[in-house]
């Protein structure tokens, strides 16, 4: 984040320091006019029979506004309210690096030092990896969630803290050297609890119920490490599909650190209250929770403590100067944003999909000052280029561990595919010369051309500043059947204990495995790499010896390597 965060810091906790001496610090009630508009921004989860959200606004650690729309339970009825448990998903990060935090401050971890002087049971990968790359998503550790889609979990089962640490003991290898890039990665936040737990000898909710949330007084905030407890009027998360019937997401998580934290829109007030008047930490604490992390190289991040600059990160939050977390799991979907430069925060938690975040900013367009410079990391749309133009950059372009970029022309427009096989989004063009497939997102594209002017690669923008990556024009392959036939067999994976059994049907590669419900259908790219139509694993690419027999394969964009297993 940018270093102004610190005089922002320093000067609101003594303007409040100032203003509590006189009795001066009030939060200003919302106008008549102000709550309907924000109510009419909630009018879609206003349904009979409908899950929802709740919403808080807090200026100076006081709640200027808290309400709840639609239903925590469909089978009771019970309705959203400012009281409502809700499982907030991965906003419970700043909540776990807040506690290594304090124990940095008191001198008992060691930021810089090797995970491994506080986990033992760490592989030796050849590195150093410390435990401040773990909470800036620099360490290129593979992340949890990814792991046990590829071996075969189904995310709606139980997972629990030991499953990751046994998975983490089993690793032989990074996705990039630790400090070089930036990579989401959620268990780096599993193992700051493990930290908080070699190091105090306390779980992570037995320390952060100690040590933060009752001294702040956030009485219905703890980590979930157990799913047999019974929480009392929590909010379940649904989805359903078009018009069909409201369904139960199930979600059944004993992992903490990364997620699993339960609070209410009431206890967040107290939450936002301690960045400008800290009673749990000081204001240099503070400080430095705010400020986003770097690479080796000094490239910023714009990630810091479990708190990242939500108008880098978020197209529909861009503008204003802030700093927060999002989250989702199942179908909860949640942010909390805090704004420096007013002392104002602004939650959200829902536990049906909608958009959150266009949400929060027009929230705060409504509550907050206009904002004098508006921030924009993406230049402005224009019009398609003409049709020659766009024939130029029709092609495949491909990257070693991610999925597939197409682009191919429907008309007049130019369209692309880029998450998943199945899914064509219109490219939208920008006045810098860069595009996207599809609405703004966190990455766009730029053509990289040869001398002669044609299009060979693509560069894919990361906004946040972090490393991008080139996509190469390449050539897709359509194989015949027996050739496919040779890159059939058992592929095993030591790291999750998995085997893939690979073989054609119909003239297509599909992947199985026993623990998969489902088959994983591949489609080709070039004679090695093969994009997949489902979420997990996006995509495979074989390796071969010298007389072009498969011996392996790697998969996903973690490069996880399976060997081939040979048979008599």
């Amino acid at each position: 984040m940018q270093r102004s965060v610190a005089s922002w810091v320093s000067m609101r906790v003594g303007l409040l320091l100032l203003l509590l001496a006189s009795g001066g610090v009030q939060a200003s009630a919302l106008s008549a006019t102000t709550e309907a508009a924000i109510d009419a921004l909630f009018v879609d989860l206003t349904a009979p029979g409908s899950p929802g959200a709740a919403v808080g606004i807090y200026r100076g650690g006081r709640v200027v506004f808290a309400k709840g729309y639609g239903l925590a339970d469909l089978e009771s009825g019970a309705p959203i309210t400012p009281q409502t448990p809700f499982h907030v998903a991965s906003m419970s990060k700043q909540f776990a690096a807040f506690a290594i935090a304090l124990l940095a401050r008191e001198g008992k971890v060691d930021l810089d030092a090797d995970v491994r002087t506080y986990l033992p049971y760490f592989p030796d990968l050849g590195v150093k990896i410390t435990t401040r790359q773990l909470i800036w998503h620099t360490s290129g550790l593979r992340d949890q969630m990814t792991l046990f889609l590829l071996g075969g979990h189904d995310i709606r089962d139980v997972l629990r803290q030991d499953h990751v640490i046994e998975m983490v003991k089993r690793q032989k290898a990074l996705d990039f050297a630790p400090g070089t890039n930036f990579k989401y990665s959620n268990t780096g936040y599993t193992l700051l609890a493990e930290i908080v737990r070699s190091v105090t000898g306390k779980t992570l909710r037995q320390f952060t119920a100690e040590r933060m949330f009752t001294p702040l007084g956030m009485k219905h905030t703890f980590f979930y490490d157990d799913v047999r407890e019974v929480v009392p009027a929590r909010a379940h998360s649904y989805f359903r599909e078009g018009d069909g019937p409201w369904q139960r997401y199930l979600l059944n998580l004993e992992m903490v650190g990364a997620s699993n934290l339960i609070t209410t829109i009431e206890d967040l007030a107290q939450w936002a209250g301690n960045f400008s008047q800290p009673r749990v930490g000081d204001a240099a604490l503070i400080e430095q929770i705010m400020r986003g992390g770097t690479l080796n190289d000094g490239t910023p991040t714009h990630y810091g403590f479990g708190l990242f600059e939500p108008f880098i990160f978020d197209a529909p939050l861009a503008g204003r100067r802030a700093m927060g977390h999002s989250g989702s799991d199942a179908m909860f979907f949640t942010y909390f944003v805090y704004y420096p430069e007013h002392d104002v925060a602004i939650s959200m938690l829902a536990n049906t999909p909608t958009e959150v975040a266009a949400k929060i900013n027009a929230i705060a367009d409504l509550y907050l000052p206009p904002n004098a410079a508006p921030v924009n990391r993406v230049s402005d749309i224009i019009k398609a280029p003409p049709p020659a133009q766009l024939d130029q950059l029709v092609g495949t372009y491909l990257h070693a561990a991610n999925r597939s970029v197409t682009l191919e022309r429907k008309g007049n427009r130019l369209v692309g595919r880029e998450r998943y096989s199945h899914e064509v989004f219109d490219v939208v063009f920008h006045a810098d010369g860069g595009f996207e497939v599809g609405a703004r997102r966190r990455h766009y594209y730029r053509a990289v051309r040869a001398a002669n002017g044609q299009v060979e690669a693509l560069d894919r923008v990361i906004i946040s500043g972090a490393p991008g990556e080139r996509f190469q024009r390449v050539t897709r392959v359509t194989s015949r059947p027996a050739e496919l036939a040779r890159l059939a067999g058992d592929y095993y994976s030591d790291e999750l204990d998995i085997t893939y059994t690979v073989a054609v049907e119909q003239g297509q590669l599909v992947a199985r495995s026993m623990r998969l419900v489902d088959p994983v259908r591949l489609t080709q790219v070039t004679a090695n790499h093969f994009d997949s139509e489902t979420f997990r694993p996006t995509l495979i690419a074989f390796e071969r010896n010298a007389s072009g027999e498969a011996t392996g394969l790697s998969m996903d964009s973690v490069g996880l390597k399976l060997r081939r297993v040979p048979h008599p």
